[in-house]
């Protein structure tokens, strides 16, 4: 029976008698391991016997085999360096990598928060010009309809002018045709009405223009000759 687990023993070959237990107060580690089993695989500490080859055998067959468990620990130790060398290499290329994604992010959130202000601003300038397109279109309304406004006055003036000329020739050609009247000599019968003046041309679907005021220029032109 043992007092603990794991516990390490030694035993030499065909020799039972020189067992040796792993101190209990050392840590079992390899280097401790490969130091117990040199020190009692040690053949020099083993005592002679020149009388029995057979045990000088076995010691030395025993040695060799210690030396390549040896080499053989060795090398495993050798091949677990390198690897917590790469391991180690490994570790520095990802806390590398890491603190280039922290740099990253820290300039992507940078960039995010410029760009939600940017965004803002837009918004902001959207809306003024939107306030802006609505003014100029209520102001373009005003313009449009103030000149149709104009048009139509204008049309009407259009028309009054028009009338205003054909009165005008009216007027003129019934006082030309007053002068001749009063040139001429007097008619040979008694019962003949004096001729019509040449009547105001008319315009198709029109309303003649108003009589009193061609009368009253009439008597005005009237007493003008007769004051001459």
């Amino acid at each position: 029976m043992v007092d603990r687990l794991p516990t390490v023993l030694f035993f030499p070959c065909n020799r039972k008698d020189r067992s040796v237990k792993y101190p209990e107060d050392l840590p079992i580690t390899l280097p401790n391991l490969l130091r117990f089993i040199l020190h009692h695989s040690d053949p020099a500490s083993a005592p002679q016997n020149l009388a029995n080859p057979s045990t000088k055998e076995c010691l030395q067959s025993e040695a060799v085999f210690q030396q390549g468990h040896i080499s053989h620990l060795e090398r495993e130790i050798q091949k677990l360096r390198a690897e917590i060398s790469t391991l180690q290499r490994a570790q520095v290329q990802v806390e590398a990598q890491l603190s280039s994604a922290r740099r990253d992010e820290h300039r992507l959130l940078r960039q995010k928060q410029t760009l939600e202000k940017q965004h803002g601003l837009l918004q902001l300038h959207s809306e003024q010009l939107q306030a802006l397109y609505e003014q100029k279109t209520r102001e373009l309304e005003d313009v449009a309809r103030k000149l149709q406004e104009l048009a139509d006055a204008s049309e009407n003036l259009l028309t009054e002018n028009t009338w205003l000329k054909i009165l005008v020739a009216t007027m003129e050609r019934k006082l030309e045709g007053k002068d001749g009247a009063e040139n001429l000599p007097p008619p040979q019968e008694a019962g003949s009405d004096p001729p019509e003046p040449p009547g105001a041309p008319r315009l198709p679907g029109s309303t003649p223009p108003p009589s009193n005021s061609s009368s009253t220029l009439v008597s005005e032109r009237s007493n003008e000759n007769r004051t001459d």
